[in-house]
């Protein structure tokens, strides 16, 4: 009789342990669930965790603020300019053109953005701090005085941007490029632009001239292999043929360091698809071999 009893109180032992663990278990789950029992944090998960949370505000930011200035920036219409100013003027510092570089009074079109969307984000290694936000802008243009007629215009646009406080302003004319393509160029390291060197004298500067002149007339209207005959590194680039007509080209500024010809100027463009001339400023360093001129680096990263 001894033995029975014995094995039934060890059953009943272990019926209610199971049931205590299980009651006991289940009470910290709850626990931990709602809230009730707290959990140390993993204090370096979370760190990183938080580092990331910061980059990617930072980068939604840029993104967002270079949207809404594409979006601003191709809104105009005809007689309104000082309303386009004035909607421009939040993200423009000081010293800007109130257009940003835009003069569509001789405009044939009215413009306005039906979607933008960020493509590209990079700082620039010769400026600290200013990004260059490559914003793609789906614009629908419609004719001055006849409503009816409309037309869609796909345009890249780069943006340059700075921080200020906890916003940021417009650094530089933003300007329009040729749609991004599969290329595997590299761009020249240590690249800077030049504001030192010897003065040239009037012949070479002449010679300079030209060569741009004839440069920007193929840029605007040559397929990528008549461009490549300028670059020293004869590589086709997509130029702006179809999207800018070059017009005119002002205050050459022509230095010597070295080997190489650093060449400062404002260029002179007309859009095509709505008549609004541009003026843009652009960096460049030539060289010279025998008769021939090359490009050997071209601001506001094109080349």
């Amino acid at each position: 009789m001894e033995r029975p009893m014995i094995r039934r109180t060890f059953i009943r032992f272990l019926f209610w342990a199971l049931i205590l663990y299980t009651a006991v278990s289940a009470t910290a789950v709850l626990g931990v669930q709602f809230g009730l029992i707290p959990v140390p944090p993993r204090k370096i998960a979370a760190a990183d965790n938080q580092a990331a949370q910061k980059g990617l505000e930072a980068h939604f930011s840029e993104r967002a603020f270079a949207e809404q200035f594409v979006r601003e920036y191709f809104f105009w219409t005809k007689g309104k300019e000082s309303s386009r100013a004035e909607r421009l003027s939040p993200f423009l510092h000081n010293n800007m053109d109130v257009q940003a570089g835009l003069d569509f009074k001789q405009a044939d079109w009215e413009s306005y953005a039906r979607y933008v969307a960020a493509w590209d984000i990079k700082e620039r290694p010769d400026r600290s701090g200013v990004i260059d936000v490559t914003v793609f802008a789906e614009t629908i243009l419609t004719k001055v005085g006849n409503a009816k007629m409309q037309k869609r215009v796909d345009r890249y646009m780069v943006v340059p941007i700075k921080k200020v406080g906890n916003s940021y302003l417009v650094a530089d004319t933003p300007y329009l490029v040729a749609p991004p393509v599969p290329s595997s160029r590299q761009l020249p390291e240590g690249q800077d632009e030049k504001e030192q060197g010897e003065a040239v004298n009037e012949e070479i500067r002449s010679q300079v001239e030209t060569f741009m002149k004839s440069f920007w007339k193929v840029y605007t209207t040559g397929e990528p292999q008549e461009i490549a005959y300028f670059q020293k590194n004869s590589t086709p680039t997509a130029g702006l043929k179809d999207i800018l007509q070059f017009m005119d080209l002002k205050n050459l500024s022509v230095r010597k360091q070295g080997d190489v010809y650093a060449v400062t100027c404002d260029v002179q463009l007309k859009d095509l698809s709505s008549g609004a001339e541009m003026a843009y400023h652009y960096t460049f360093d030539l060289v010279r071999e025998g008769d021939r001129w090359y490009v050997v680096r071209m601001g506001q990263g094109e080349i």
